[in-house]
């Protein structure tokens, strides 16, 4: 063989190999970008951030009309209808809101929204990184990417009944949290700074969501009652300072008192600030009945 036809052969082969590889991530469509995601059962395994991006695009505007915005705190809570609505969980494990913005942008000119609720925890706004490359995501690249692949697999994985790390996802957006349990886990001092920008972008968002409208709801997460009690101050502290800051809203405050027996038990969290799913179970179910009383109420 030629020198000549092996590199016409070799990028034969290559472009035959990109065009199959792009054919089937049209064909799988793990995002719901290619083909009508209406009705459509589409989970995220893994690479939360990249899927959740492009899901926004189409795939969550066709199919719910409520968000949970949070971190990784509130992103195995699957909590399918609140008040009428159908709620996808865009959480985003270790997400900033500057991250949720650009999540949430993608949804909101195809999408119509009765229902947000909004995670209050300091890691919304501690800072405003952009991780992964978010704001820089193509769409080119559902047509083959390593996150596109591993989403694919992990599908494939699911529709054979072989279990895997995120085996127990939901199409709604909730992601099992593969954490070990640790409830010794230290809260550090800088856990509960304030970064301007961010509380800018928590607000804008608000503002943005509630111009659409939709109801806004906050939640302030349970925190494991030990660690709670040792940082209760600054908790305290953090929640006051953010209420004054952004735009006000119903406040569902599960470090209530009336909330101490459940963040008391060890076998409700994964850590000290993750649920394991008994607990996030058990919250789901509370916000189907406390979400809908905080709006009549108005408090």
């Amino acid at each position: 063989m030629t020198s000549r036809r092996w590199i016409l052969l070799t990028f034969a082969t290559i472009i035959a190999l990109a065009g199959m590889s792009a054919a089937i991530c049209v064909a799988v469509d793990p995002y719901g970008l290619w083909r009508d995601p209406a009705g459509r059962k589409l989970t995220v395994y893994d690479f939360e951030r990249k899927a959740k991006f492009f899901l926004s695009r189409r795939y969550v505007p066709a199919n719910f009309d409520g968000l949970i915005i949070g971190p990784s705190c509130s992103a195995n809570w699957n909590v399918p209808l609140i008040a009428g609505a159908r709620i996808y969980n865009e959480s985003l494990p270790g997400g900033s809101v500057a991250e949720e913005q650009i999540v949430v942008n993608q949804a909101l000119p195809k999408g119509h929204y009765r229902l947000v609720v909004m995670i209050l925890w300091p890691t919304m706004t501690s800072h405003h990184d952009i991780n992964e490359g978010l704001d820089k995501s193509e769409k080119v690249e559902t047509l083959g990417s390593f996150h596109v692949y591993d989403n694919e697999v992990a599908s494939a994985l699911h529709a054979w009944h072989i279990r895997f790390h995120k085996s127990d996802a939901a199409p709604d957006g909730q992601v099992e949290l593969p954490y070990r349990k640790r409830l010794s886990l230290p809260i550090p001092p800088d856990f509960f700074q304030v970064d301007p920008v961010a509380l800018e972008d928590f607000r804008d968002l608000v503002q943005s969501l509630r111009s659409r409208g939709a109801s806004i709801v906050y939640v302030v997460p349970p925190i494991y009652e030990p660690i709670y009690r040792l940082n209760q101050p600054a908790f305290e502290n953090y929640l006051y300072t953010v209420r004054q800051l952004l735009p006000s809203a119903p406040i569902i405050d599960l470090n209530g008192s009336e909330y101490t027996g459940f963040r008391s038990d060890p076998d409700n969290y994964i850590d000290t600030v993750h649920l394991a799913p008994q607990g996030a179970a058990t919250v789901s179910a509370l916000l189907q009945k406390l979400v809908p009383d905080a709006i009549a109420s108005g408090n």
